[in-house]
């Protein structure tokens, strides 16, 4: 229902919003320009002007989230329109530059651009509560009763505020009076803008008192037979039923619903990349980066770096490593050896003036030069050219005992480069935080990967190459 009203109450407005930036369009350009002057063409052509115009206005009308706090409402208006001027306004030199158009008024433009800006922030933020009004009084106002305690009413209030435009009016809280706070006389409760209403057992006549027309349930730990003769009282009242989904909360952990054949099942996770369309586009991806690197960048970055080290530190061109791979899988790492042929322990981590480094070698890391035999990795199938870095056997086990959802970033190909690389989660973990950075950057990389996600952190890799962070050694 709320959904419903939200959607026809954001068309409305949009359509209201439409209308009078026509109006204002129009009465403009006959204060500015002098009508009697044009002709038939001339109205066409201005015609033309508003709707791109008002393409771009709509355009600008959804796609930001809000933001909260004080004057949030002020807030939201200001930045949607100056969202929508200058989407609009770019809309029309789009149109002026393609058609290579010199017959619109460049001075009627720039005038008109304070004039379009009060327009769309009193249509943003005055024509949406007389909208309301309107629309939603009357019979149309839903009286709203809060079933849950006002603990859980505090997470809600702001959204409960935002929806008063929708014609929800929260008349207060039903709890046992126990969990209700201190109440005055009036039966407000210290320190909340909502009333005590009753207990759970007063709920019919509740209804009948207070005139509620819908019953909003903060949470599924009522159980399973009070939410069923809840259920039952509003059915047989008429009164709409909606409940808080807090199954969250039960899991301690972020939830999304899915619909499978008939089911509704609840995940821990999106997984974009388990789409086998997906993967194929990830996979297409990866051979026409790897490939050209393989047979035309290869070669010779293989005679640097062989040069190099034949100078500087002989012995083996390649550095081979066991790494653990997607699901757990061992496969054998490819890079240019960087580090002196009798260094110790494999295991240890590259640090800061690592004397294990040979000076070419701290050039090859730092412009990521030693990760490109990966490449290969990537044409076997071992890796892709974006996931989460592989870390050796030692390591992992040592991290999961930081952070037991480490191993979740086994569910894809591990990466050359990858989402925490670019956010600045590179180079040596020195703390617990680290560990759990990398890991929550990775499962972000994992639960919201997308084709264009992806040649977003390419570009950015080859940024870093060009200009390394200083983590990169």
């Amino acid at each position: 229902m709320i959904s419903n009203r939200s959607i026809g109450f954001r068309s409305l407005h949009l359509l209201v919003l439409l209308v009078f930036v026509t109006l204002s369009f129009w009465s403009w350009l006959f204060i500015w320009e002098n009508p009697a002057a044009f002709d038939n063409g001339s109205f066409e052509k201005y015609i033309l002007y508003n709707e791109f115009l008002l393409v771009g206005i709509v355009f600008g009308f959804g796609g930001m989230r809000p933001v909260e706090g004080p004057h949030h409402q002020f807030v939201n208006a200001l930045r949607r329109s100056a969202r929508q001027v200058i989407l609009g306004l770019f809309a029309i030199l789009a149109l002026v530059f393609a058609s290579q158009d010199t017959f619109v008024s460049r001075s009627f433009l720039i005038s008109y651009v304070p004039w379009l800006g009060m327009m769309l922030f009193f249509c943003n933020y005055i024509v949406p509560r007389w909208l309301g009004q309107w629309v939603f009084s009357g019979n149309r106002e839903e009286r709203v009763a809060l079933v849950g305690s006002f603990e859980q009413v505090r997470g809600i209030e702001l959204w409960l505020e935002r929806k008063r435009v929708l014609g929800l009016k929260a008349v207060g809280v039903v709890c046992p009076q126990s969990a209700a706070p201190e109440l005055n006389r009036d039966g407000y409760g210290t320190g909340s803008r909502f009333r005590w209403l009753g207990d759970f057992g007063e709920m019919e006549r509740i209804i009948a008192k207070e005139g509620i027309t819908q019953v909003i349930v903060l949470g599924l730990s009522l159980g399973p037979e009070r939410l069923h003769q809840l259920t039952l009282l509003c059915e047989r009242a008429a009164v709409r039923l909606i409940a808080l989904d807090d199954v969250d909360r039960y899991f301690n952990h972020a939830t999304t619903i899915i619909e499978d054949d008939g089911l509704r099942l609840i995940s821990l996770r999106e997984e974009p990349l388990e789409n086998p369309v997906n993967r194929f586009v990830k996979r297409t991806i990866d051979l026409a980066v790897a490939i050209p690197v393989v047979f035309f960048i290869l070669p010779f970055t293989h005679l640097l770096v062989w040069r190099l080290q034949r100078r500087q530190s002989p012995g083996p061109l390649l550095f081979r490593q066991q790494r653990i791979g997607a699901m757990g899988e061992k496969f054998t790492m490819l890079k240019y050896r960087t580090m002196h042929v009798k260094n110790g322990d494999e295991a240890k981590q590259a640090s800061k003036n690592d004397s294990r480094i040979f000076p070419a070698g701290r050039w090859l890391r730092k412009l990521s030069i030693d990760e490109v035999p990966q490449f290969i990795n990537v044409v076997l199938g071992d890796m892709s050219v974006v996931g989460p870095r592989p870390h050796l056997h030692e390591h992992e086990e040592m991290w999961i005992r930081i952070m037991s959802r480490y191993v979740i970033r086994r569910f894809i190909r591990p990466g050359i480069t990858g989402y925490a690389q670019i956010k600045g989660f590179r180079g040596e973990v020195r703390s617990d935080t680290d560990v759990q950075k990398r890991v929550e950057t990775d499962i972000y990389y994992l639960e919201n990967w997308s084709c264009s996600l992806d040649v977003a952190i390419i570009l950015k890799t080859v940024q870093h190459c060009v200009v390394p962070p200083d983590t990169a050694y």
